[in-house]
Order: structure tokens, then C-alpha cells, then sequence
């Protein structure tokens, strides 16, 4: 494992993206259910207001990763 999450989390679905069969849709529900579990870990008075953030980042990555002109190669980034 690295310093970064975001590298770690891409690294561990690597696997499951090279395969020229891959349902992101399933990828995306397991990944969509890590983040139901640790927004449950949060104290239940700042669920919502998680959830909420949650949503708001990925519309704002997806939008920033569309406008980077790059959206073939989803797994770079700048850090």
C-alpha cells in the first residue's frame, strides 16, 4: 500500500478493469457500497450531510475528469 488511497483503491480494481468483459456497473455497485459503509460509520446526525458530500464530489470529479480531456484514461491523476 502506498501514502495515496485514491492510488491503492485503483490499484486493487485494476484487475477487474483490464478484463475486456468487465461490467463496471457491478464494479461501481461494490464500489458504491464501500461508500454506503463508511458513510454508516459516521455518527447517524452527520449521515446525511456525508451522503450529500459524497454526491456533490463525484459530480464535481466527473466533471473535472471530463473537462481534462482524458476520459480514456480515468485512473490518472495529479497528485
Amino acid at each position: 500500500m502506498s501514502d495515496c488511497l485514491h492510488c491503492d483503491i485503483h490499484e486493487m480494481l485494476e484487475s477487474h478493469l483490464q478484463d475486456e468483459q468487465a461490467d463496471l456497473v457491478e464494479i461501481a455497485a461494490r464500489v458504491t457500497e464501500v461508500l454506503a459503509d463508511l458513510i454508516l460509520m459516521a455518527p447517524p446526525n452527520e449521515q446525511t450531510m456525508m451522503m450529500a458530500d459524497v454526491v456533490a464530489n463525484l459530480g464535481g470529479m466527473v466533471l473535472e475528469k471530463c473537462q481534462e480531456g482524458e476520459p480514456s484514461s480515468p485512473r490518472r491523476s495529479k497528485h
